[in-house]
């Protein structure tokens, strides 16, 4: 019986870090999605080369000079990507772990 209760809470622990993981990607999307929809709405018409991005969203302007207005900082991507693929990972435990103890 402890095995199948320290089982238990190991795969109570990676549904959490899932949701974790996975509510923190979903805030961060809507997050880029809110700022290049509606924030940066109007870049179009200040802007001369407008450069789009559809995962996560982004609307930028490169001017003349070469300076970026209103890109991604790295650590918003580096948040997104990240924690993408640490639910991705936890998804894949959970599931191995479920196939294993049904043998």
């Amino acid at each position: 019986m402890p095995i199948t209760s320290a089982s238990n809470r190991q795969l109570n622990r990676l549904w959490g870090a899932l949701c974790a993981f996975a509510g923190l990607f979903l805030l961060v999307w809507g997050l880029s999605w809110v700022k290049a929809n509606v924030l940066d709405k109007d870049l179009r018409n200040r802007c001369g080369e407008l450069r789009t991005a559809s995962f996560p969203f982004e609307k930028s302007c490169t001017h003349e000079d070469g300076t970026v207005e209103n890109a991604n900082s790295l650590i918003f991507d580096g948040i997104s990507f990240g924690s993408l693929a640490a639910a991705l990972v936890c998804l894949t435990a959970v599931f191995t772990i479920e196939a294993s103890r049904r043998k």
